[in-house]
């Protein structure tokens, strides 16, 4: 009985450690420096808890892929954990969510031609002066019935054809 015990025992750790090994490989390795806050992911998650919990502080990198922790509790202050369970922390004063542009600007760097460059008072597509960009062929092409009478899908239309030909003489 005790020789199945101690091959059990060496089965066990042999298997534990190559688990181990493909575990940390897999492991997304993101450079953390100390004392850098990050969130950590709870070891128990409960049904109504949070995702990520806290901000807490490394105090150290301990192994490869193993971080010792500062949780900021007095019951247990500091722990080990893997990366996988720690993200940055990131401010939300940091953040920005919304990035004000010059409307000059955009309209300068845009990239796709008006092809329309004046539209028609009463929305007719035979009132519509294309722009000079366009072909003798593609400017028939805008102005033919393409099935639905409404300018707004001719339009569209065109625009589409003279994208899917590549046809467009910049």
């Amino acid at each position: 009985m005790a020789e199945y015990m101690t091959k059990a025992t060496k089965t066990l750790q042999a298997s534990q450690e190559s688990q181990k090994q493909w575990h940390d490989q897999k492991a997304v390795l993101t450079l953390r420096t100390r004392a850098e806050s990050v969130v950590l992911e709870p070891v128990a998650p409960r049904a109504l808890q949070d995702k990520w919990s806290g901000l807490h502080i490394i105090v150290e990198k301990k192994g490869a892929v193993t971080y010792l922790v500062d949780l900021g509790t007095p019951r247990s202050p500091l722990r080990v954990f893997h990366v996988k369970r720690l993200k940055p922390y990131y401010d939300r004063a940091d953040l920005t969510l919304l990035t004000a542009t010059d409307e000059r600007q955009e309209k300068e760097s845009d990239p796709l031609p008006n092809l329309f460059s004046n539209s028609a008072a009463d929305g007719s597509v035979e009132g519509v002066v294309l722009a000079d960009c366009l072909t003798q062929s593609q400017r028939e092409d805008c102005y033919k019935p393409h099935g639905v009478n409404t300018p707004l899908i001719q339009e569209t239309t065109c625009l589409s054809k003279v994208k899917s030909t590549g046809n467009l003489i910049m």
